[in-house]
């Protein structure tokens, strides 16, 4: 089946030509090209409308049917169920009482997303001694390499002592079973915006501005807001700046921290056996003594 669009253009080609080659052109066939003309000018029209119809549209389309960036985070942030999360991460400190910036790591932890949520972390950031430490002190100590494990919904923490020892750790380990969910969080709560993309070590990243919530955990406490930076393609973290760093001992002044965590892993491993062992400071040390 012919297509009259095309042959018209052709023609119209072909008259082109001849008129650039001063090639006399009959007064019947250019009648008939003027007639053709006409047949084909409301298709022609017809076209044009439709392609301006369609640009008015995707102007006038809200941009609040798409999701933006900050939602899409949330949602890619979400930890899939059944999986283990694996993050390496360095940590930098900056106290001005006492004064001293210091960067801690790398570290590396292992969650399973699962109940009783088992982990296991490889750390370089506790003094030697820490339930015994100057809680000043904790804000300058380079740190010492430890292995902790256990469960968080049981609170139970142990410590690899060398050579093959497990020992009960004398402070429980804290660390968020979901790393991402205050973000999430101040993106629910309109305490995120995106200030769009900027570079961070020569990469690409996208920097999300954290308002702090309501209420303060300490006195006096900073009402600066925090930094996050994403990958603007995948989501993943890639540091967090935060002046919402405190050590508060008992009785004695708050130490405030200026807090740079810096990821350099971020993954969720599949739930099989071998990954589930990573998890588990017994399974790490079959042959340990203790509890």
């Amino acid at each position: 089946m012919s297509d009259p669009v095309r042959e018209l253009k052709r023609e119209l080609l072909a008259a082109a030509e001849r008129q650039h080659r001063h090639v006399p052109v009959s007064a019947g066939r250019t009648r008939r090209l003027r007639a053709r003309l006409a047949r084909h000018r409301l298709l022609l029209t017809s076209a044009t409308l439709s392609v301006a119809a369609a640009a008015a549209l995707l102007v006038t389309t809200p941009w609040s049917t798409s999701p933006g960036f900050l939602e899409q985070a949330q949602a890619a942030l979400t930890p899939p169920a059944g999986t283990i999360l694996h993050q390496k991460w360095e940590l930098t400190s900056t106290s001005t009482d006492p004064a001293c910036t210091v960067t801690r790591g790398p570290n590396e932890i292992w969650i399973d997303q699962t109940p009783p949520h088992r982990y296991r972390a490889l750390l370089n950031d506790l003094p030697p001694d820490p339930a015994n430490a100057d809680p000043r002190a904790l804000a300058c100590a380079s740190g010492t390499p430890s292995e902790l494990g256990g469960t968080f919904d049981t609170g139970e923490t142990l410590r690899f002592v060398p050579p093959n020892t497990l020992t009960v750790n004398p402070l429980q380990f804290v660390f968020p079973l979901d790393p991402v969910k205050e973000l999430r969080e101040a993106i629910s709560e309109g305490r995120a915006h995106d200030e769009g993309e900027t570079q961070l070590d020569g990469r690409t990243v996208e920097r999300i501005r954290i308002d702090p919530p309501p209420g303060c955990p300490v006195p006096g406490c900073s009402r600066d807001p925090s930094y996050a930076y994403v990958d603007p393609d995948t989501f993943d973290p890639v540091q967090v700046e935060s002046p919402h760093g405190y050590i508060v001992p008992p009785g004695g002044p708050v130490v405030r921290l200026h807090m740079v965590m810096r990821t350099l892993t971020f993954e969720y491993l599949p739930h099989t056996p071998a990954n589930l062992a990573l998890t588990d400071i017994r399974a790490q040390h079959p042959n340990a003594t203790g509890p």
